[in-house]
């Protein structure tokens, strides 16, 4: 009882209270509301009158409502209690013209007739509640039906006003000295026990066919019954308190009909609406539906956003003309459109060779859908479901661009193999130690080893730029480095031709960095030149210390004049020589020691027992494990064990 009173709203609540206390004063307090309602007795048939015609206004309204709104739901329950409030006004209707004091009409003004109008129209009332509340109809019914229902309470309000007019005096008495008789006191016990009934299901029951506010009516007419039992005289306080209460009670019927027939359908057509609207505008496509002129019936935001328009712009046009057109921004002829079709045919259609124009004019590539739009059973539209497919053609075209490009990369690699399986020749050296690994598919480092005799000519570069362009650059250093090996001995002779050779055929933007060294195996004379290189590093095994060797000459193809020079030392016995390039080093964490500290560190740690590619392969993995950021360029590394 608790939760129910809870789901009541405040002001209905205190207004129940109030009027619970106003019943109790009214019963207690006798003598006070006799004289406070002495100077209104004078127009009880007035005020009787407008009460009543509040509660015939209230019947009929509930019966006009219920033949319009029972196409929609179809329910015998609502039609039964829709209808027989056809009755209940016909009778309270007849009471009022026949209440005591009134004009003529069929009879003259009775009591005794306006008590048995009362008694059928409150009785009629209560076994309706009995039955649509306390003991529904589940069934549904067919729509012909509704017009045999309301004929039928028509002819039953009818025959009961005929019998009321024909027999009352014959009829047994219901008021006696202004006072009701035991009969009627049983008529509004009836009543009473029915409408607590139903109080009683509202609160305890849990129905779905209970709404608050046809509890509300039950409670306030309680209430009238109850006066309508206790009061003395027809025109006294008590029963004009009674008929107050009663029109108390049909307002909340009044209120259940608006909220259950008028204001809880737009509400779920409102909510449905907005949630289609928010289903709608959540789709990534644009949709939209046209009627059988063209117009837009709807269009959701995606659709808006592609072509750049809104809606007001759009919907006193036929839209066909505003967005359908050729590749080329011409007119698209309507008897082609997808959507003109499929409303002539009815049958759905798909097409991705479709061209919408936007607001600002530009045409672009769509996937066009249609489908009929239908409403009971007739076509009355079609709804189209476009796509732009910019972005897919811009793929599928990056898709072809990367295919010749990896088609390019593919040559270059090949390239790329050619020239390594020359440069591993070195392999034959059990004193030389090498390990170069791309950063990506291609190598921007390039080395060179070529053996006259007793001396080793060693060469390590790397050429700026990457990619294609570099592997280019990269075969024709190859080549012309071996050419000049061929010629030259002398490092800085080397280093001349080669810049020489770097300024005339590669772009201005293009340089190289390079390091060209000799090695006198029998002599351990190591010489070198370096320009723009990394420093080499020389392990001296004897005192365990590394010393950076360069010369301190430009990289190639800067200037077309530069000049190199030629420096040399005497290897120890188990010295290293380190050759690498700036991907081995070089780290963008700016908290990173000097790269070559790291070098060093790895070679001090590495086994120098260790021949062929193994030595390198082990420095270069153990550089990666010290350095704090990871590998973002090529690595190569040359060793020389003297």
């Amino acid at each position: 009882m608790i939760a129910f009173i809870q789901r009541i709203a405040l002001p209905t609540r205190l207004l129940a209270l109030g009027s619970i206390l106003f019943f109790i004063l009214l019963n207690f307090q006798v003598g006070f509301f006799t004289n406070l309602y002495e100077p209104v007795r004078a127009n009880h048939i007035a005020v009787h009158g407008m009460l009543e015609m509040c509660s015939i206004f209230v019947a009929f309204s509930i019966a006009l409502h219920g033949w319009i709104s029972f196409k929609e739901t179809m329910s015998a329950n609502w039609l039964l209690f829709s209808a027989m409030f056809v009755a209940v006004g016909l009778l309270d209707l007849m009471h009022t013209y026949s209440f005591s004091g009134m004009p003529y009409f069929i009879i003259d003004s009775s009591s005794l007739a306006a008590a048995w109008f009362w008694v059928a129209a409150r009785s009629t009332e209560s076994v309706i509640f009995m039955i649509v509340i306390l003991l529904p109809l589940k069934s549904r019914v067919k729509l012909s039906v509704r017009k045999y229902a309301y004929l039928l309470a028509l002819l039953y309000a009818l025959l009961i006003s005929f019998i009321i007019f024909r027999f009352y005096p014959n009829l047994p008495l219901l008021i006696i000295g202004g006072s009701p008789t035991p009969l009627k006191i049983g008529f509004e016990f009836m009543t009473i026990l029915i409408h607590a009934s139903v109080l009683y299901k509202a609160i305890y029951g849990g129905s779905s066919m209970i709404f608050k506010e046809v509890s509300l009516a039950s409670f306030y007419l309680i209430l009238s019954s109850w006066l309508f039992i206790s009061y003395e005289e027809v025109n006294e306080y008590r029963n004009m308190a009674g008929h107050l209460f009663k029109v108390l009670g049909y307002y909340y019927l009044l209120k259940h009909m608006y909220q259950a027939k008028i204001e809880k359908p737009y509400t779920e057509l409102y909510d449905l609406s907005a949630r289609h609207e928010l289903l709608l505008n959540s789709i990534a496509d644009g949709v939209y539906g046209i009627n059988d002129e063209g117009k837009i019936t709807f269009i959701n935001e995606s659709a808006l956003r592609m072509l750049g328009v809104q809606q007001k712009e759009i919907f006193e046009y036929d839209f066909h003309n505003i967005i359908h057109c050729t590749s080329e921004g011409n007119q698209f002829d309507k008897e082609d459109c997808l959507a003109w079709q499929t409303f002539l045919d009815g049958k759905p259609r798909s097409s991705k060779n479709q061209f919408f124009r936007r607001k600002d004019g530009t045409v672009f590539p769509v996937l066009m859908k249609t489908e009929p739009m239908l409403k009971n059973g007739v076509q009355a539209g079609t709804v189209v479901t476009f796509s732009d497919l910019s972005q897919e053609l811009a793929f599928g075209e990056l898709q072809q661009a990367k295919k010749e490009l990896d088609l390019e990369l593919n040559l270059a690699v090949k390239l790329q193999e050619s020239l390594t399986s020359q440069q591993n020749k070195w392999k034959a050296f059990e004193n030389v130690s090498i390990a170069s690994v791309p950063f990506r598919i291609l190598n921007g480092d390039f080395y060179s080893i070529v053996r006259r005799g007793d001396l080793l000519m060693m060469a390590i570069a790397d050429i700026s730029g990457k990619g294609i362009p570099a592997a280019i650059q990269k075969s024709m250093m190859v080549y012309a480095l071996e050419d000049f090996n061929s010629r030259y001995e002398e490092p800085h002779d080397v280093l001349t031709s080669m810049n020489t050779f770097v300024h005339d055929y590669t772009s201005d933007y293009s340089f190289v960095t390079l390091s060209m060294v000799n090695y006198n195996q029998a002599t351990r004379l190591f010489s070198y030149s370096t320009g723009g290189h990394e420093p080499i590093l020389w392990y001296q095994a004897d005192c365990n210390k590394f010393i950076e060797l360069h010369t301190k000459n430009p990289a190639l193809g800067i200037l077309a004049d530069s000049t190199y020079i030629t420096q040399s030392v005497v290897l120890g016995d188990g010295d290293l020589i380190i050759l690498y390039t700036d991907g081995v080093i070089e780290c963008k964490n700016e908290d990173t020691p000097d790269g070559t500290t790291l070098l060093r560190e790895a070679v001090l740690r590495t086994d120098h027992s260790q021949t062929g590619e193994a030595l390198a392969q082990h420095v270069l993995e153990e550089v990666n494990q010290l350095r704090p950021c990871k590998v973002h360029d090529d690595q190569t590394i040359i060793i020389l064990k003297a």
